[in-house]
């Protein structure tokens, strides 16, 4: 059995308290002893590696990912590992890539293929997804939740209802059969199509099925101007259900409604006294990112895709879109009015042809007005293409970092689409330590560190993971501290990091001497609820 001493370094191990000097004994897949140092005898060690300088602590854990189809790709993404993420909480924002029903395949295929690149979809269940992806081999541990969306579509398509009985057992049925493959809880995102269309009593009926263990998310009807109602709604439902429940990507998504996150903070604290339990988690960057369809008001969606063309095409819709965008009254998540069409800016794309440009540019560049633009421009990329949106304050999402129930997530957009997407998906974990704990001070190493791993862990029920513990799985990472830098931005979101010297994963290195090895060492990680 393989086996690697780590010398010299300090241990942080994920809980919050002090960094320790210590050298660590990884031997197979776990962490065999952890002792003062120079204590772990080193006969019969496959490698003694020496960190003087640097600092250990366990992987960080993405507690908002979408690399559901990290698998499926024709290349190892060490995006991830890079950054030193050695597990991923997957299946947010109500998307999964299963289960998939023949009579409803459209569908599935309407709404993921505006967010993922086209790939070989050869499985029904959730379970046999599970099953195909461990075989393709995984560049991080995958944990999942079981997306609403995905369960409402293998129900009932993209209708603009609520579902029949029938549809409801059906969505039950598959929520339960995800559950005991292992999924960690329940995902909603309730800004799409078709978990926009769906009722407060549907959501609590679907949560009420969830175990003790498992946890409700949701990526909440509005963000902005509703902000807080939103939030009223997803407590309600976690105390309707009786389930645990977590905010994805907590934020104040509206330029006129800055500096709401103090308010809603306090309103948090509130109801934990009341004995509520909730967490959420943030990426650490002030501009979002989503499907460049999430611009047009949800009516716009019913049916699907070739439905969605024809209204786009539809001058009369046009006009309804233009006075709905306009109405500061109108009751969806209004992205243009929040952002303004300067700060909405095209990130991916089929043809590339205006990736990086504003919607204002592309309608300037094209004589049209902005939302003439975007739907000509939907047409013609045949609606595949993602945008950022610069819509937060630094002073929202400071407040919001600062919560000691605050999580990382990346929440960056799957893989292989190309195009110029947001640096979150590359940075957000060094991004925390360079910039919020080196450089501004708001968060202690310790305090950081534990927000990345075991309280991730805890929260979604990762057994062995999330701290630098003897007999846990050796998910490590080693960092440079001194010379730790987030290189990614809006302009070079691929830029790797420097900093990140080496990542074990169940083990193995994926990161060696700052390069990373390529390795699918990742594992299917199974909720036992």
């Amino acid at each position: 059995m393989d086996s690697t001493v780590l010398r010299g370094a300090a241990v942080v191990d994920g809980t919050g308290r002090p960094a320790e000097p210590a050298d660590v004994l990884i031997s197979g897949d776990r962490i065999a002893a952890i002792a003062g140092p120079g204590s772990i005898p080193t006969d019969g060690v496959s490698r003694v590696l020496d960190l003087s300088g640097l600092t250990v602590m366990p992987g960080f854990i993405d507690s908002h990912a979408h690399s559901d189809n990290a698998a499926l790709l024709d290349y190892t993404d060490a995006s991830k590992t890079a950054q030193g993420v050695t597990t991923e909480i997957n299946g947010n924002c109500g998307f999964t890539l299963a289960p998939r029903a023949a009579e409803n395949i459209e569908g599935f295929q309407s709404l993921v293929r505006r967010i993922f690149p086209e790939h070989d979809w050869c499985w029904s269940t959730y379970p046999q997804f599970l099953e195909h992806i461990a075989e393709a081999g995984l560049p991080t541990n995958f944990a999942s939740l079981i997306g609403h969306n995905t369960l409402r579509i293998a129900a009932m398509g993209l209708e603009e209802r609520p579902p029949s009985l029938q549809e409801r057992h059906i969505m039950r049925r598959e929520l339960d059969e995800a559950l005991a493959a292992g999924a960690v809880g329940l995902s909603t995102g309730l800004v799409y199509p078709p978990g926009v269309y769906s009722r407060t009593q549907e959501i609590v009926e679907l949560a009420s099925a969830l175990p003790a263990t498992a946890v409700y998310a949701s990526h909440m009807r509005n963000e902005g101007q509703h902000l807080r109602r939103s939030i009223d709604e997803t407590l309600s439902v976690a105390e309707q259900a009786g389930v645990r429940c977590h905010l994805s990507h907590l934020k104040v998504a509206d330029r006129r409604q800055w500096g709401a996150m103090a308010e809603v903070v306090e309103g948090l604290h509130h109801h934990r006294a009341a004995g509520v339990h909730i967490t959420q988690d943030v990426y650490p960057y002030t501009a979002a990112s989503t499907m460049l369809t999430a611009l047009l008001p949800p009516w716009m969606h019913a049916g699907g895709t070739r439905p969605l063309l024809e209204r786009l095409r539809s001058a009369g819709c046009r006009e309804q879109i233009r006075a709905q965008i306009a109405d500061p009254t109108a009751d969806f998540e209004n992205y243009a009015l929040a952002a303004g069409w300067e700060n909405i800016v095209v990130s991916s794309s089929g043809t590339q042809r205006y990736d990086g440009a504003s919607l204002a540019q592309i309608a300037h560049l094209r004589g049209q007005d902005p939302v003439d633009a975007l739907a000509d421009l939907l047409i013609e990329e045949e609606l595949r293409a993602t945008m950022i949106m610069h819509i937060m304050a630094e002073e929202d999402l400071q407040r919001a970092l600062a919560d000691p129930q605050t999580m990382i997530g990346s929440d960056g957009l799957p893989q292989g689409t190309g195009g110029r997407p947001h640096p979150r998906a590359f940075g957000s974990f060094t991004r925390v330590l360079d910039v919020y704990v080196r450089q501004r001070g708001l968060l202690e190493l310790e305090e950081a560190v534990r927000r990345m791993t075991s309280l991730v862990a805890d929260t979604f029920c990762l057994p062995g993971r999330g701290r630098v513990r003897e007999g846990h799985f050796a998910d490590l990472v080693a960092v440079d501290l001194e010379g730790l830098e987030d290189r990614a931005t809006y302009a070079e979101p691929q830029a790797p990091p420097r900093g990140i010297e080496h990542v074990w994963l169940n083990g193995e290195p994926v990161v060696d001497s700052g390069r990373p090895t390529r390795r699918r060492a990742g594992r299917v990680l199974r909720a036992r609820h």
